[in-house]
């Protein structure tokens, strides 16, 4: 909780900055533009080269000026239209890279010709331009593989299978009616024709591999991906009218062909540059329509095998019937072992990795599906566990006596529901130290079967566990470890369970404050029950869907320069009849209505706004953002932020986004995916209460982080605690070393304050500078913080506080 904006003693250095930043800022603002300019430009050759088919333009044939010299800048506009557009992006250039490579070699194989053709030299077939030419439809293909495979390996291997297996169906259905035609009238040798005709066939290699990859994108493509498709859809049809034309000596080249082959290259060229904002979306009914092409592709070849039994066709049909088919077995099994992950990821994605129960994401699946099956007369009783001094073992006998003790202790509860009268108990972990149990009961029932299901943990709990400390091998302690269980019983199974959950947690609370042991729920002990909860809860929804939160920002401090850094935005509820709410009182019913994501997502929102409106207003304020931990398995996140940014007219640099270490534990690879995405943005991400969680070296090197906010849990006791101090230096020192930044949070007076700053910390945020403050109170606070630094006052940062 820092600010730099108190009182900074030498202001004028922090104008200047802001003044160079602007001017950078108006520098990126005009590239765009510029290249815009430039693109329109090159475009030209492209469209003069379209007007020479109008008649009297040009004549039959080749024309060494018009299908030459004017072509062959056409394409090289192309690829310089392709250069221009990917300079700029950040993410996702090898496959760009790939696309520019082809361009340049179209554009080399076409200059080669037109060399050869002006000094009458000889091309012999196939040449050396077909090789650059045929370089195009391999780079694209590679290109859109590579994009499939930043999703998913499997999914990458099935879209080139796809359009491998459709390829050569195609193939052989063409050869059955093209083989015989052509080869009858075939002006050119078997080599030409068969470098005729493998441009087609690779045009339409990469044509099914494009709709592989929109079906990934729930056929919603992106507009890379409709201009690749124009793209290659113009070049496809221009390759089949020249090989059609070229075998049988009706066309030459030149002309329309020329003409095709330029508006595809640039319409390529144009795909290139578009922010990978739309990642492909998981979801089982996209993979069964990748399955339809191989499925369609082997059918065909083994209708052309049986007619081939009674009608011989060209062996070349056969030949091509034939590598279909393996190709499409080869498809197969890469389908079914994709499906065998797909069950297994099910399976994970509703199972516990460390005890083996139902995880959070389970319960919620399983829950309404059981209280459908429940008979009439039935009831359903939930049981929310939470162990006592838990956080005591995990910290002093390390994270590894600390799963010992959560697995030990899921063994002892699934005892304990087999106990219960052969009751059905869904056991799950909902995280970290929290259990939850389902049971269904008849009615009358309810309350004896949850009593009884409480007390048989209670008993199964009693006897102590062994667990293993700090991971030593053979040093093993014993512990004892309580519960305090929270328990809500519902008749008929007309409940969401999540208000389920909401009760339960109260009731546990409640346990754990009184030292029960088990507590059940009572409308009385529940703050929001006390009034109409339905009414608060769609009070809640409506202030998050309405983005009516209330904002307070907290300004951070830079401890060099005294300058004004950034703020950090803090959510607050203004409740009709209960005032402004702090995020504690209202963060348990937003969790329960399952709305975190919507939180964040609204809180991203009104920030962003507000930091517009400061933009405006001349003050280049970032304002910082804590996101939630389900934000970090959405791969449409940095897409999302990029779109609000783009439509603020508000730079990257304008947003920085807080998560948690236990967020970023969750899942390690795809968090790093996601923050590697926000880093290549430009958006900054920081940890916060950094030290509480697992405080893991691994994750710091590896993942694209910013800043480590140190928890003030550390700073409280820093001037009386020199072991206090000794962390926060060996904290700082190892930030620096790893590039990052250390910033201060909960700093609340003078001492502590020059401590850290002695120390090196390079952002404080605290009380000591100011509280969180609402948008209109913290621009009056900057404005006299400029005030006093302007006046020529030695000890101005003191009397501003």
């Amino acid at each position: 909780m820092s600010d730099t904006g108190a009182a900074p003693t030498r202001p004028h250095p922090a104008r200047a900055l802001r003044m160079h930043s602007g001017a950078v800022d108006a520098l990126v603002m005009g590239r765009p533009r510029r290249s815009t300019t430039v693109q329109t430009v090159l475009l030209l050759p492209v469209v003069a080269f379209a007007l020479t088919l109008l008649p009297g333009i040009r004549s039959s044939g080749w024309n060494s000026w018009l299908d030459g010299v004017l072509c062959g800048a056409a394409f090289a506009c192309a690829a310089l239209i392709c250069w221009l557009r990917l300079r700029p992006t950040r993410s996702g250039r090898l496959p760009q890279y790939l696309v520019f490579a082809g361009l340049v070699s179209y554009t080399v194989g076409h200059v080669w010709w037109t060399v050869a053709d002006a000094l009458s030299l000889p091309v012999a077939q196939p040449s050396v331009p077909d090789a650059l030419f045929l370089a195009l439809q391999p780079l694209v293909f590679a290109a859109v593989v590579l994009q499939v495979r930043r999703r998913s390996r499997t999914e990458a291997s099935a879209v080139w299978l796809d359009g491998v297996v459709g390829a050569l169906a195609v193939a052989a259905v063409a050869a059955v009616f093209l083989c015989g035609p052509i080869a009858r009238a075939s002006a050119a040798s078997g080599a030409e024709l068969a470098v005729l005709s493998l441009y087609p066939l690779l045009d339409v290699v990469v044509l099914l591999a494009l709709g592989g990859w929109a079906s990934l994108q729930r056929w919603r493509p992106r507009p890379d991906v409709l201009l690749l498709f124009a793209g290659m859809g113009v070049q496809t049809a221009t390759d089949l009218v020249f090989m059609l034309g070229r075998s049988s000596g009706i066309l030459g080249s030149g002309g329309v062909t020329q003409v095709g082959w330029s508006i595809a290259v640039t319409l390529i060229a144009f795909a290139a540059g578009h922010q990978d904002q739309d990642r492909p979306q998981a979801g089982p009914e996209r993979r069964w329509t990748l399955v339809t092409v191989p499925a369609a592709a082997a059918a065909v070849a083994l209708a052309l095998l049986l007619v081939d039994h009674f009608h011989p066709l060209p062996q070349l049909t056969v030949a091509l019937a034939a590598a279909t088919v393996l190709a499409a077995l080869i498809r197969l099994v890469a389908t079914l072992r994709e499906v065998r992950l797909l069950l297994a990821d099910r399976h994970l994605a509703v199972t516990d990795d460390l005890t083996g129960l139902t995880n959070r994401r389970g319960l919620h699946r399983s829950t309404p599906e059981l209280l459908r099956e429940t008979g009439p007369g039935h009831g359903v009783a939930l049981l929310l566990l939470d162990l006592d001094r838990f956080k005591e073992v995990n910290d002093s006998l390390g994270h590894s006596a600390g799963d010992d003790l959560l697995a030990g202790v899921a063994d002892r509860l699934r005892s304990a529901a087999d106990t219960v009268t052969g009751r059905a108990v869904l056991l799950t972990r909902l995280g970290g130290d929290e259990f939850a149990l389902l049971a269904l009961a008849p009615d009358a029932d309810l309350t004896p079967v949850a009593e009884a299901l409480a007390d048989a943990v209670h008993h199964a709990l009693r006897p102590a566990l062994v667990v293993a400390a700090h991971a030593k091998e053979g040093d093993e302690v014993t512990v004892r470890v309580r519960a305090s269980i929270g328990i809500t019983t519902h008749p008929g199974t007309d409940v969401e369970l999540s208000q389920l959950l909401r009760e339960a947690d109260v009731a546990m609370y409640h346990a754990k404050a009184s030292r029960l042991g088990t507590s059940h729920y009572r409308p009385e002990t529940d703050e929001f029950a006390s009034g109409d909860r339905l009414l608060d809860a769609e009070l809640l929804r409506t202030a998050i869907e309405s983005r009516s939160l209330v904002l307070h920002f907290q300004p951070k401090v830079d401890t060099g320069s005294g300058a004004v850094h950034g703020v950090e935005a803090l959510v607050r509820w203004q409740h009709p009849s209960r005032g402004l709410l702090f995020p504690d009182k209202f963060l348990p019913m937003v969790e329960d209505l399952g709305l975190f994501d919507d939180l964040t997502a609204a809180v991203l929102d009104q920030s962003l706004d507000q930091a517009a409106a400061w933009r405006r207003a001349g003050r280049d304020l970032s304002v910082a953002v804590n996101v939630s931990a389900g934000s970090l398995t959405d791969p449409s996140l940095p897409g999302r932020l990029t779109r609000a940014l783009t439509s603020r007219d508000l730079p990257a640099s304008a947003l920085e986004i807080e998560i948690t270490e236990d967020s970023l534990m969750n899942d390690p690879d795809g968090a790093g995916a996601i923050l590697a995405a926000l880093r290549e943005q430009g958006i900054r991400v920081a940890v916060d209460d950094y030290g509480t969680g697992y405080s893991s070296l691994a994750y710091l090197r590896r993942l694209a982080i910013d800043d480590l906010k140190l928890d003030r849990s550390f700073v409280v006791d820093l001037v009386d605690d020199p072991r206090a101090l000794a962390i926060v230096r060996s904290t700082i020192s190892l930030a620096h070393s790893l590039g990052l930044r250390l910033v201060a949070e909960g700093v609340e007076d003078l001492h502590t304050r020059d401590e850290l700053a002695a120390a090196g910390c390079d952002v404080i945020q605290g009380w000591f500078y100011a509280k969180a403050m609402p948008p209109h109170a913290l621009e009056t606070w900057l404005d006299g913080i400029q005030a006093v630094a302007a006046r020529p006052a030695t000890n101005a940062a003191h009397s501003v506080v």
